[in-house]
């Protein structure tokens, strides 16, 4: 008994400890209320498609992950019904997992949505493979999660934006959506 209320008692600090570390709202998630207000009261919206490229290989086998870098197409505006779309979902909780974790898997971002209010930016990158987002300030990572059963409609908005987008075609079949 007293074995499974040790496992108990580890198992419980443990899941504070990764708790901690990934955001369990979206508050946290946008780190200020500056942030949210940015998003809630952007000027403009544009989203771009986004092109990895994958890092160099040194002559001795190892990664050189430094290189690995994103390539940005031409933003393109976003319409007012999908940026108002699109900003319910993020600042929905609802849109996220909070539980999750990426499990291991490395995003590679297929779109960055951008939010202008004056000279301030906040930009949100989505992989649609690994159902993941990060959100940046300026440049800066704020925080990234998982989104949840609303990973769809992530993806059937920006598909508007980028119609055509082979990447997004993809990831919408893989989600088994019709392009």
């Amino acid at each position: 008994m007293r074995l499974l209320l040790l496992i108990f008692l580890l198992t419980s600090a443990f899941g504070k400890i990764v708790v901690a570390e990934a955001p369990a709202s979206v508050a946290e998630l946008f780190v200020t209320p500056e942030n949210l207000k940015l998003v809630r009261q952007a000027d403009k919206i544009d989203a771009c498609i986004l092109r990895h490229i994958g890092p160099a290989v040194r002559a001795n086998g190892s990664v050189d992950w430094s290189t690995e870098r994103y390539e940005e197409t031409d933003f393109a505006s976003v319409s007012a019904d999908s940026a108002k779309a699109l900003r319910e979902l993020l600042l929905s909780g609802q849109s996220y997992d909070w539980k999750s974790s990426r499990g291991g898997r490395r995003p590679q971002f297929q779109l960055r949505l951008r939010f202008h209010r004056a000279d301030e930016i906040v930009a949100v990158d989505f992989c649609f493979s690994c159902h993941a987002l990060s959100v940046t300030h300026q440049g800066e990572e704020l925080g990234h999660a998982n989104f949840g059963r609303n990973g769809d409609l992530f993806l059937q908005i920006l598909l508007k934006v980028f119609p055509e987008d082979a990447s997004l075609r993809q990831a919408a079949r893989e989600a088994g959506l019709s392009p």
